[in-house]
């Protein structure tokens, strides 16, 4: 993988919070389950049923996240990724071939492989809540946060 693409992944999983997990591809959203089996999303085998996100305010009630993985991905974005690239299991390539597959369908990738991530992260801001310009409430890193844990994960800008 290109070290641009590589670091970009590593700037997701530190933005969504599962780069400090013991294994980031097991997270799930809120840190209260850890996924035990790999053979699917965990929303898909079951094992777990996502997170109430009530804490997020009146317009969340009653609603649940199924965020899971090194990039939090959502059990529909997961299912339609999952068709569509014909992955077999949940296991760190097949989220690394879904995260790389969102960047491409926003058309970020090639901004990512440039170095322009600022432009990528833009982009890319309706997939990840925790990125600047998201809309879905929950709390976001700053360009500048991102833009530093790109460079420690060895990328470059241009």
């Amino acid at each position: 993988m290109l070290a641009n693409v590589a670091a970009f992944l590593s700037m997701i999983s530190h933005a969504e919070g599962t780069d400090s997990a013991p294994d980031p591809y097991r997270v799930c959203y809120g840190y209260k389950h850890t996924i035990i089996s790999l053979a699917d999303h965990p929303a898909v085998t079951g094992e777990w049923k996502g997170e109430p996100l009530d804490n997020l305010g009146a317009a969340y009630v009653g609603m649940r996240s199924t965020a899971a993985g090194r990039y939090q991905l959502i059990k529909p974005t997961w299912l339609t990724l999952k068709a569509k690239l014909f992955l077999s299991d949940f296991t760190g390539p097949s989220q690394d071939a879904a995260a790389l597959e969102l960047l491409r369908e926003k058309g970020a990738y090639d901004l990512v492989k440039a170095g322009q991530v600022a432009d990528a992260i833009t982009l890319c801001d309706g997939i990840w809540a925790s990125l600047p310009g998201g809309t879905s409430g929950q709390p976001q890193r700053t360009f500048a946060q991102l833009l530093e844990a790109y460079g420690a994960a060895g990328g470059a800008l241009v």
